[in-house]
């Protein structure tokens, strides 16, 4: 329970009503006290303090000393000594309750000093747990947004992966749908080439069956007349080197697309002279697309030709 000035006074009064009756009560001390008396005192709730103490009864006034009756003999002497002892000893008794007052009040006072100090300390130690429960509770502030900040790095570095991851799974759908694609489009080439070749030469066989010998040699004047145009267009694209020999021939065998694309050129025989072999073939991916020939069932996608500085010597 804390101790409020109100229970300083109560028990103050208390005191002095205690010495008061002591004092009026006719009980004397005729030694000097040589060590201040230890009072005890007891807080009480003042509603019961009239309970517990009623009010003391008026003292009876002393009785007023009688003058002296003029002596009309020898009278006795006054007890000079007697007198001085009564003031002396109420000196005394006035000495001890001002000393004992004195007293109470240094104690009232030093319980009020003990009792300001332990709310001042009691203050600081509220005010520092306050202030080590802000440092608490802002430590583990920060130490949550720092976790915080290294989960949302996490999160943003596994999203990251997965978008990677992702991505690269729809690159390689994608590479494949394109290596399919360009599968079925090779074989769909290659099945349109074959298909072609093949009504090819059965447009050959039933143009043979129905046209005999006639039709083979017009078909031979055809493509010998397409053979001297892949020349001229050869001729037109070749690089001549210096002092190259009239005498000088090479067989190419050409592989053509159905569009006369150059797919492939190689010298099936060649002339001896290494440079100019090198500038035939040459010539005849620069001539690409090679001319075609007039009637389609003539062309034929394997073709050799000759080909010479001088065209007569491929006639030889």
């Amino acid at each position: 329970m804390t101790l409020q000035p109100r229970h300083f006074a109560f028990a103050t009064l208390l005191h002095v009503v205690l010495f008061a009756a002591l004092l009026f009560s006719g009980v004397q001390c005729s030694q000097k006290m040589e060590t201040t008396p230890v009072v005890q005192g007891v807080l009480i709730n003042p509603s019961d303090l009239h309970r517990l103490f009623p009010p003391a009864p008026p003292q009876p006034k002393p009785p007023e000393p009688k003058p002296p009756e003029p002596s009309t003999g020898p009278q006795p002497q006054v007890n000079a000594e007697t007198t001085a002892d009564e003031a002396r000893q109420q000196q005394e008794k006035a000495d001890q309750m001002r000393k004992m007052q004195e007293e109470k009040q240094r104690q009232d006072q030093q319980m009020k000093e003990e009792a300001a100090k332990r709310e001042q300390l009691r203050e600081q130690q509220i005010a520092q747990k306050r202030e080590q429960d802000q440092a608490q509770l802002l430590k583990q502030q920060e130490e949550a947004a720092k976790k915080k900040q290294e989960e949302d790095k996490l999160k943003a570095e596994a999203a990251a992966d997965q978008k990677k991851q992702a991505e690269e799974q729809l690159r390689k759908e994608a590479q494949r749908e394109q290596q399919a694609q360009a599968a079925v489009d090779s074989k769909r080439k290659a099945d349109a080439a074959q298909k072609a070749a093949k009504e090819r030469k059965q447009r050959e066989a039933e143009l043979q069956q129905s046209l005999g010998v006639e039709s083979a040699q017009l078909n031979q004047q055809i493509q010998n007349e397409w053979s001297l145009q892949l020349i001229a267009a050869i001729t037109r694209a070749w690089a001549r080197p210096p002092g190259t020999d009239q005498s000088l021939k090479a067989w190419l065998k050409i592989t053509l697309s159905s569009t006369g694309e150059v797919q492939n050129a190689s010298i099936a025989t060649t002339s001896g002279v290494p440079l100019f072999d090198q500038t035939v073939r040459q010539a005849v991916y620069a001539a690409s697309p090679l001319p075609l020939p007039r009637d389609a069932s003539a062309f034929d996608p394997n073709i050799t030709i000759c080909f010479s500085p001088n065209p007569r010597n491929c006639s030889q």
